[in-house]
């Protein structure tokens, strides 16, 4: 492929990046608000959102492997571990109301089984949510050091 020369200046640059920024996270957040409420309204069967699904998961990959590679973690968080269990309390309450809202469905009369099943479900999101953050924190801030390391080396050549 031809090697194409880029027609913006600096300043559109940067607007172009804020409008690919803002597009993507349109796109992370409404694909995973189709794939909830469609799972809601299929009664969770899984082929009516396979596909959203891969997208979804590969456009996590390609967010997470890539801000790892290059030491960073986001522009107005901190990896904290306070922060990590903020994170994984609002994916635990999240996977708590999706999971009531589809027990409740399929077992209409048994509100106190549900709250259970939610609970349980939210618990190991929380654990499992907490667990990769915190070893994605561990991967960043290794990272980073590799690359502070490096940036040293240069600059006493």
């Amino acid at each position: 492929m031809k090697d194409k020369k880029n027609m913006l200046d600096e300043r559109q640059e940067q607007i172009m990046l804020q409008i690919e920024h803002v597009g993507c996270w349109i796109a992370y957040w409404g694909l995973l608000i189709s794939i909830l409420v469609q799972e809601i309204v299929y009664h969770g069967d899984f082929r009516y959102v396979l596909g959203e699904w891969i997208v979804f998961l590969a456009l996590c990959v390609y967010v997470l492997v890539g801000c790892i590679r290059n030491g960073l973690w986001d522009r107005h968080i901190k990896p904290t571990m306070k922060n990590n269990a903020i994170a994984s309390l609002i994916a635990a309450g999240v996977i708590f109301l999706f999971t009531f809202i589809m027990v409740s469905r399929n077992f209409p009369g048994k509100p106190v089984g549900a709250a259970a099943a939610g609970l349980f479900a939210a618990v190991v999101v929380f654990v499992l949510c907490l667990i990769a953050l915190t070893m994605a924190k561990r991967a960043t801030e290794k990272k980073q050091a590799q690359l502070e390391a490096e940036s040293e080396e240069e600059d006493e050549e």
